[in-house]
């Protein structure tokens, strides 16, 4: 005896072949009983056609699908058969996709299955954690204890706010200064930022040029090159050659030994933004702090040249060099007027 198969939940499975079967069956009854029917009309014209004397032409006439009396039933049968053809691919399309929902459901529901169990084993292994932790820790203190720190550090609190602010006190060397005559550090002040000038390095290069400047000066009494750049300046000097007593304003002569020397230069910086503000200035990695450091302050000067938008930074920085007992030297300058100097010039005053 056939039995019906059935699903994990005891219900009966639907199956399609047992439903094509009964619709082919349903079909073939339907198309027998059209032939029937069909035979059956066509033995009766054939009778009717005798009984009446037609013409042996009207007998051999063949049947079209006008004469047929079925002809329409037949055509009425095919539509509703090819509208169940469609209705039952259209459900097997449908069940199609309801049995892939049901298997992507199944599987997100053994996912959700897998991770409720690892969440319930991580939940019991933080249990037992928490239980070892509670019998291995100290006891916790008693809660007046815990009040009366609470109360003394409130106390602590109120004590420091109510006390004076510390006040930083400056010994600010007297007003009085003296020419520099020792050796000179030289910074910029311009735009909120400090920029090392390094004036030796400077310096330096100028005297290897001035060797190759003697021949030039043979015949012309003045001659000017730039040195650098060193850092983020470069120099552009002149080098004169002195007059003697016998030379006057013509053209010196090429004969003879002469003396010459620099008459006078000029700081040209090489980039618009340069040095550092006073944030990094004094920092620890600074290079403020690295030039200033790296000198024997008792016996340097440190000369600022400031410019207008920066003696506030010139007084911090002062405050800080103060503070480490270095002598400091301040040069205002007129906003665009370049770092210069000459051989009629003056020299750095520091306090």
């Amino acid at each position: 005896m056939y039995r019906r198969r059935r699903g994990p939940a005891g219900e009966p499975v639907f199956s399609f072949d047992s439903f094509l079967d009964l619709v082919t069956n349903v079909v073939g009854i339907i198309i027998r009983l059209i032939l029937v029917a069909w035979v059956s009309a066509r033995a009766y014209s054939s009778l009717r056609n005798v009984m009446t004397d037609e013409p042996a032409a009207a007998e051999l006439r063949t049947p079209t699908q006008a004469d047929d009396p079925l002809h329409s039933e037949v055509d009425r049968v095919k539509d509703e058969l090819a509208q169940a053809r469609a209705r039952l691919l259209e459900q097997m399309r449908a069940f199609g996709d309801l049995q892939a929902s049901k298997a992507e459901t199944s599987h997100e529901l053994d996912s959700v299955t897998v991770e409720g169990a690892q969440l319930k084993r991580t939940n019991v292994a933080l249990d037992q954690a928490l239980n070892q932790a509670q019998r291995t820790s100290p006891a916790l203190p008693d809660l007046a204890e815990l009040r009366a720190r609470g109360s003394k550090l409130k106390e602590e609190i109120q004590a420091l706010e109510n006390a004076p602010l510390p006040k930083k006190t400056l010994r600010y060397h007297a007003p009085v200064s003296r020419p520099v005559h020792a050796e000179e550090l030289m910074f910029e002040c311009k735009g909120g930022r400090v920029t090392f000038i390094d004036l030796g390095g400077l310096i330096d290069e100028m005297k290897r040029g001035l060797s190759g400047q003697a021949e030039q000066l043979k015949d012309r009494w003045s001659v000017s090159d730039v040195a650098g750049p060193v850092g983020a300046f470069r120099l552009r000097y002149t080098a004169e050659r002195q007059r003697a007593l016998l030379e006057g304003s013509a053209a010196p002569l090429s004969s003879g030994s002469f003396r010459y020397a620099v008459s006078e230069w000029v700081l040209e910086p090489i980039a618009s933004l340069r040095g550092e503000t006073l944030d990094q200035a004094l920092a620890p990695r600074s290079e403020f702090r690295h030039v200033i450091e790296g000198q024997e302050l008792t016996n340097t000067v440190i000369t600022f040249w400031v410019y207008p938008d920066s003696f506030p930074l010139l007084r911090q920085l002062r405050d800080y060099l103060y503070e480490r007992g270095a002598e400091v030297a301040a040069r205002p300058l007129p906003e665009g007027q370049p770092i210069a100097a000459s051989r009629n010039g003056s020299a750095s005053r520091g306090q």
